[in-house]
């Protein structure tokens, strides 16, 4: 199998390296783009802030429906 192939499975990536070191990554276009969508959505204070907020009024909407 090459390496372009087994990058269509999902969550291959293959580091490059020169005397030893880590250089680059070779991944897949949909890792790339599951990846940069994340750190838009992490730099994004207001996303962020609405996110926070959505996962309080779900936590407390599951306490009153335990009640």
């Amino acid at each position: 199998m090459t390496i372009l192939k087994t990058l269509e499975l999902p969550e291959v990536e293959y580091i490059t390296s020169s005397e030893g070191k880590p250089k680059s990554v070779i991944l897949s276009i949909e890792d790339w783009k599951r990846i940069t969508e994340t750190l838009k959505i992490l730099s994004s204070r207001e996303l962020m802030q609405s996110i926070r907020r959505a996962k309080r009024q779900l936590s407390s909407k599951k306490e009153l429906l335990s009640l």
